[in-house]
């Protein structure tokens, strides 16, 4: 664990290492005035990516999902970047807004599965076919 410790701190990756706690040399004020407001929705979009990362793996731990479902966000996750999946989520919940909340992870969850492809209620079991007699 210390050769770990002494291995990050020299590359400066953990406290101790000087590179990483240097402090940052301060920007100039930039010259564009629409600089602030497109940081500001860099910012947003990050959080918005945050989010749905968090959701994203809260579903892949959980028992009520379907594997399938399960299946087809890693699916997803594997061949696009989080960048654009979360712009197909804040596409849908912007065209939604009076049905899909950010601030409720089950809609953002149902949101995801369905920018990822995947048909149907991730958390419900399909439906039992039906039987026939002998």
């Amino acid at each position: 664990m210390r050769a770990l410790f002494l291995a990050l701190a020299a590359t400066g990756l953990v406290a101790g290492g000087v590179p990483a706690l240097a402090a940052p040399a301060k920007k100039a004020a930039p010259a564009n005035k629409s600089a602030a407001p497109a940081a500001g929705a860099q910012a947003a979009q990050s959080e918005h990516a945050v989010l749905y990362l968090k959701v994203l793996i809260s579903a892949l731990q959980s028992d009520q999902v379907k594997e399938e479902a399960k299946s087809a966000l890693v699916g997803c996750l594997y061949e696009n970047s989080l960048g654009k999946i979360s712009e197909g989520v804040d596409k849908v919940i912007a065209e939604n807004a009076d049905k899909v909340q950010r601030d409720k992870p089950a809609e953002v969850f149902a949101v995801l599965t369905a920018v990822c492809g995947y048909k149907g209620d991730p958390t419900q079991p399909s439906p039992a076919s039906p039987t026939t007699g002998r």
